[in-house]
């Protein structure tokens, strides 16, 4: 018998279609619960490259300070800053008056010691109406011996040199004994903008005035004055030398010119020193975290600045210059025994704990046969 299909009523072909449709949404339930469920591709291939990115975040490039400021951006900074005084002060032009302009340096680690770093500028950051001294040796040594005949001797060198910037000269010998007290320093220190110091003297200069001439900007430079020659370029390359002293800080300020000079000259003077922080600066370009532009009673306005981690930095460490007669000496100290005294050249004492470690057997062996020795000794002499 051959077997004839019934037709589908339309009842059994709606059943048949609700059915389909049924799977089908179950089917795509199950592929969202498997979508949600199993990490997505960008996470799997995270996962599979731990180790390269890894590689990647070490070797991520944080640029330098001399690759990110330009002039462009100096010039811009410098507008912000005229307008930024300006709204603090309007009845002055600031930029008429002779502020000093100031750079500051933000490290992100702190050296080991205190340092001087010396920079050259392309111009001069004295200003017009500022006040410079120059210290120079004695032509006689000796306190009884008159200063006069050395202070002309030196003014008929710069006058016959052409320098007109040194207002006032200060013989070595006329600084021990006219500013010998601490008003008379601070007032030397006030009625000059810019202090400059022979090479010869440096060290005894500074010995004398102290160390509250150190927290003034433009104080004690030091100069080569040779008698014969360029005594003109020494003094001009002087007048274009900043210093920058370090501190125990993170912060550390420099001087970079005047509100009185023209845009030109400071954005030139900023570049220049840039540069040079890659050479000058305690741990290189990559030890610092910041650079700004500032008054001395304005907010800073930002340069540079980088989120580089303190880790990838090595800690800066300072080799201090001493001269070959300088020695540390050493001697017992009574009133703490076991113990010795070291006295540096500058003063500073340390006490230095000796090994008070129990001796060796051999040692303690040698120490009973000498005491037995002495103790026959000491018998026969009895006898």
């Amino acid at each position: 018998m051959v077997s004839v299909k019934r037709p589908k009523t339309q009842v059994e072909k709606e059943h048949v279609k609700n059915e389909k449709i049924k799977k089908a949404k179950t089917s795509e339930l199950k592929k969202t619960i498997q979508k949600s469920t199993s990490p997505s591709p960008s996470i799997n291939k995270v996962i599979d490259k731990t180790t390269p990115t890894i590689k990647r975040m070490k070797k991520s490039h944080f640029k330098m300070p001399s690759k990110v400021i330009t002039d462009d951006l100096v010039s811009a900074c410098l507008v912000a800053l005229e307008k930024l005084t300006t709204h603090y002060d309007k009845k002055n032009a600031i930029f008429g008056d002779e502020t000093q302009i100031f750079m500051e340096i933000r490290c992100i680690k702190i050296p080991n010691t205190r340092a001087n770093a010396r920079f050259f500028l392309p111009h001069t950051t004295v200003s017009t109406t500022g006040e410079v001294c120059l210290v120079t040796p004695d032509l006689k040594k000796g306190r009884k011996i008159d200063h006069e005949p050395t202070v002309e001797h030196w003014e008929d060198l710069l006058r016959a040199a052409g320098v007109k910037s040194v207002k006032t000269v200060l013989p070595m010998r006329q600084l021990r004994v006219e500013y010998d007290q601490y008003e008379l320093k601070r007032r030397l220190m006030t009625q000059h903008d810019f202090i400059m110091v022979d090479n010869r003297i440096l060290n005894h200069v500074s010995h004398i005035l102290g160390k509250m001439f150190f927290k003034k900007p433009n104080m004690l430079i030091p100069v080569k004055i040779n008698e014969k020659k360029d005594l003109k370029k020494n003094i001009d390359i002087g007048l274009r030398t900043v210093t920058l002293r370090i501190a125990e800080g993170q912060t550390s300020m420099v001087v970079v010119g005047h509100t009185a000079m023209p845009p030109s000259h400071i954005k030139e003077n900023i570049l220049a020193l840039v540069k040079q922080l890659k050479d000058k600066f305690p741990g290189g370009e990559q030890n610092i975290r910041s650079l700004s532009i500032k008054l001395p009673l304005s907010l800073s306005l930002p340069l540079y600045l980088t989120l580089r981690p303190a880790n990838s930095v090595a800690a800066p460490r300072i080799k201090q210059n001493r001269p070959k007669s300088s020695v540390i000496y050493e001697d017992e100290l009574t009133t703490e025994p076991g113990s010795i005294v070291q006295v540096a050249p500058d003063g500073t004492v340390n006490l230095k704990k000796l090994n008070t470690s129990k001796p060796s057997k051999e040692e303690s062996e040698l120490d009973n046969e000498e005491a037995e020795n002495e103790d026959i000794l000491s018998s026969d002499d009895d006898n």
